[in-house]
């Protein structure tokens, strides 16, 4: 009986030895499962709030901005081998209106998020040196950078395997030089997949036409950015590079919209909203 009764502890010992290794294993697996990161940045006039280094992988990037005019947060990947520095001489070096030097790797961010809250978008970051800047030039003609808008971001390689990119419920497909919806916008909050299908990069920056305020009126103060916008921003994607796919969330209400892309052309230098990549839309 003695005999049994030590083999039966014994087994149980041995069972239970099995389940806490078999416990750590999956508590491990579920550890290392794929995540999507969320990184936060304040934009203010004329600074960013935010890391300087992160993890590569999915990544949503939640901007607010607290300054008084509006801001975006453009992330460029700096070719291998050059430094932050290096890259800041090379802008400074550039001609006005001249086009972008090939080696600029506009990679996505987030465009202007509403005055109410922040704006998030999600994209796959890659291992690497990132400069994150704002070229807004409102209100006087001067890009945000000129005016130290600019800091640099190390991204350190993955620990752990990528997630997906999170489902959306409408796509974007930016082309030259227009957007194209898969179905009309509606009244929703919305997840957008934009994809840039061109050989050059694009951007959507999605604005809000206050009430009353009409495309002309959109025209007129862009021409001088004399007195407040008729528009209020709500999000977007900034410039991607040709074949990259990213995620934005906005919240769209009924009024009258529309879709702009300010990204200068690596052609002739002109913004690409002067080649007609403008699209206003209404939600009723």
């Amino acid at each position: 009986m003695a005999r049994k009764w030590l083999l039966s502890v014994a087994l149980m010992g041995l069972a239970a030895c099995s389940g806490g290794e078999q416990g750590a294993e999956a508590e491990a697996a579920v550890t290392a499962a794929p995540v999507v990161h969320e990184v936060h940045f304040t934009a203010t006039d004329f600074a960013f709030d935010g890391p300087a280094e992160i993890e590569a992988g999915m990544t949503t990037f939640v901007f607010t901005n607290e300054g008084e005019t509006f801001h975006h947060l453009q992330l460029v990947k700096l070719p291998d081998g050059m430094s932050f520095a290096e890259f800041e001489a090379a802008l400074a070096n550039m001609e006005p209106g001249a086009a972008p030097p090939s080696w600029f790797r506009g990679v996505g961010g987030v465009n202007p998020p509403p005055p109410d809250g922040p704006a998030r978008a999600t994209m796959m970051v890659e291992a690497g040196e990132y400069a994150v800047l704002c070229v807004v030039d409102t209100p006087d003609r001067v890009p945000h950078i000129m005016k130290g808008m600019i800091q640099p971001l190390t991204v350190r390689p993955a620990t752990g395997s990528a997630a997906a990119l999170p489902e959306a419920d409408l796509e974007l497909t930016l082309v030259d030089y227009a957007f194209a919806f898969s179905e009309q916008p509606t009244s929703a909050h919305r997840t957008i997949r934009v994809t840039n299908a061109a050989g050059q990069d694009h951007e959507i920056a999605l604005f809000r036409l206050l009430p009353g305020k009409t495309m002309d009126d959109v025209g007129a103060w862009a021409a001088t950015y004399d007195g407040p916008a008729p528009m209020e921003a709500i999000g977007g994607v900034p410039a991607i590079s040709p074949g990259q796919t990213m995620n934005f969330d906005v919240d769209l209400t009924p009024g009258n919209y529309v879709a702009i892309c300010f990204v200068p052309d690596h052609v002739d230098g002109k913004f690409h909203v002067e080649h007609g990549m403008v699209l206003p839309f209404t939600i009723s």
